[in-house]
This record gives C-alpha cells, sequence and structure tokens, in this order.
C-alpha cells in the first residue's frame, strides 16, 4: 500500500475518563445506577485478565437502571480539567486537530461536552441506546485483532486512517496503553 501523503498540521487524540474529566465518569454511572453488585465481579474479572473490556462494560452497562434525565442530572455535575479548553485552543491554534477517544458511551459524552459548551469537539465513543431504564451498549470501533479493547482507539490513526500526520496521543489509563504504544 502506498505511503499518505503527508499533510500539514498534526493530531491530538485524548482520552476522556480521568484525562478530560476530574474523576472517571463512567465508574462514577457504573457505581451510582448499577441495580446489583454483579458489575463488582465484572470489574474484578476484567482486573484479573479474565475477560476483556468490552465483555465487561457489556455486563456492566447492561446492568444500569436508571432514565435519562437522571443520567442527564448526574452528567451535569461532572468537571472537566481547567486546562482542557486552553489545550483545544493551542491545538487548533498551532494548526492541529483535536479529537477525544473514549471507552464510555456517545450519549455520556456528548452531554457532558454539550454542557460545557464544549458540542464542537469531535470524538469517538463507544454507542449507547436507552429503552425506558434500560441500557444496551454496542461497540462500534471494536477491534477482533484487539480483544482486550472495548474501543481499539489506535484505529482512527493506524492505516487506512493514517493521513501522513504527526500523531500526539493523550491519556493515562489501562484503554490507552494500546494506542500509545503505537
Amino acid at each position: 500500500m502506498p505511503e499518505p501523503a503527508a499533510r500539514a498540521g498534526f493530531r491530538v487524540f485524548i482520552d476522556f475518563d480521568n484525562t478530560i474529566t476530574i474523576g472517571d465518569v463512567l465508574d462514577s454511572v457504573i457505581e451510582k445506577f448499577s441495580a446489583d453488585e454483579r458489575w463488582r465481579t465484572l470489574e474484578a474479572d476484567w482486573a484479573a485478565g479474565h475477560i476483556g473490556a468490552r465483555a465487561c462494560l457489556d455486563g456492566q452497562l447492561r446492568g444500569l437502571r436508571a432514565s435519562w434525565l437522571e443520567f442527564a442530572r448526574h452528567f451535569d455535575s461532572v468537571a472537566l480539567d481547567p486546562g482542557f479548553a486552553a489545550l483545544i485552543e493551542f491545538v487548533r491554534r498551532a494548526g492541529g486537530e483535536l479529537t477525544i477517544v473514549s471507552d464510555n458511551f456517545d450519549l455520556f459524552v456528548g452531554h457532558i461536552l454539550r454542557h460545557h459548551g464544549l458540542a464542537d469537539v469531535p470524538f469517538y465513543a463507544n454507542h449507547l441506546e436507552l429503552a425506558g431504564d434500560r441500557a444496551a451498549p454496542s461497540f462500534p470501533f471494536a477491534n477482533p485483532d484487539c480483544p482486550g479493547c472495548a474501543h481499539c482507539k489506535k484505529t482512527h490513526f493506524l492505516p487506512p486512517n493514517d493521513d501522513g500526520r504527526r500523531v500526539v496521543y493523550i491519556g493515562d489509563g489501562r484503554s490507552d496503553l494500546c494506542p500509545a504504544r503505537h
């Protein structure tokens, strides 16, 4: 395959929970809205390496019981790192492009960004649909070659999505290890 033509500028990919947000939003949702304690067993199995992140998150999200209004109220209290808006501005002024990549879910991330006036910041996240008080997660960015990940973040900047620009990756969690290596 031919090398992509180099483009001017650079791309920044940044994690969401505990990187942009103050605290882990997804963990707080799971702890607050789980119908029972099964989420803890899934978390322990994931931490021990018995299951991947996708299986863990699928089970944990299916165990949530809350209306959208309850979720939204919770998300309205989420604080962002005070330096995040300045980072966005810096990247844009320097000719770069910033994109959020998250193991969290689109409904949650989108709401929080809109609440903070950042609806124009592009992001990729797992997908979530709500039916009453039930959550149905799906994983559009899962990669069968990356079984430990629920969202294979590196796919957003490796071929065929490599456009020749330098890539900067920012993240500090387990889901950030794989993309950081690339």
